[in-house]
């Protein structure tokens, strides 16, 4: 009698253990978060991602990275193509110092089982401090060079020239930014609510220490 007691109780605990593992997601809630980050930032983790999220998160990349170019060169008034490569170098050069110095943490803020919530802590670039070394910076080249004024092309290079020297040395920032991660369940994985809001916040966390409100 214990015997088949026992070996009913066995039966129902792998019954539940079972049942649990078939919820809302195959891994819990912080993971995903991490996987996304790591991914996303870091580019680790991509097999995960796509297993966790069901999507290629080099598509992901490759929309945040069109969208800097672009809001790069029209904010320097320059959209012919004559500084697009000089603007994705800049680009690598902000995800290259991001993986050197950059870090962060993840914590779950609402543990609903179908939609939670993850806060994602993230010390990014510190901007502040590049800021003022580009200003520096640029005012020796306009004074060795003062046509920099007049001149757009001109202007935009010595721009991309003194972020390229300055972002190879960012240091990180001391304090933490905070990015929403809101999730919901979608059978056996997870869907990132408002994707492409979220990883532009995420990239704004890591590239400059800010998010959108």
């Amino acid at each position: 009698m214990k015997k088949k007691l026992a070996l009913m109780l066995v039966v129902v605990l792998t019954a539940a253990i079972t049942l649990a593992a078939c919820g809302s997601s195959a891994v819990e809630p912080k993971e995903a978060a991490d996987i996304a980050v790591n991914t996303i930032i870091y580019n680790k983790d991509t097999d995960k991602f796509k297993d966790v999220f069901g999507e290629d998160a080099e598509n992901l990349e490759k929309e945040i990275k069109t969208g800097f170019k672009k809001g790069f060169t029209s904010s320097l008034n320059i959209t012919d193509g004559s500084i697009d490569d000089e603007v994705d170098k800049l680009y690598d050069t902000f995800a290259k110092r991001v993986k050197e110095v950059t870090k962060y943490t993840t914590k779950v803020t609402n543990d609903d089982k179908d939609k939670p919530t993850v806060e994602i802590s993230v010390n990014g670039l510190d901007m502040t401090g590049v800021q003022a070394e580009m200003t520096t910076a640029l005012q020796a080249k306009v004074k060795a060079d003062p046509s920099i004024q007049t001149d757009a092309k001109k202007a935009a290079t010595a721009m991309l020239d003194v972020y390229q020297e300055t972002i190879a040395k960012a240091k990180v920032s001391e304090k933490a930014v905070k990015v929403k991660m809101n999730l919901e369940a979608n059978k056996d994985q997870w869907k990132i609510k408002d994707a492409d809001k979220f990883a532009q916040n995420l990239y704004l966390a890591f590239f400059t220490g800010t998010v959108q409100s």
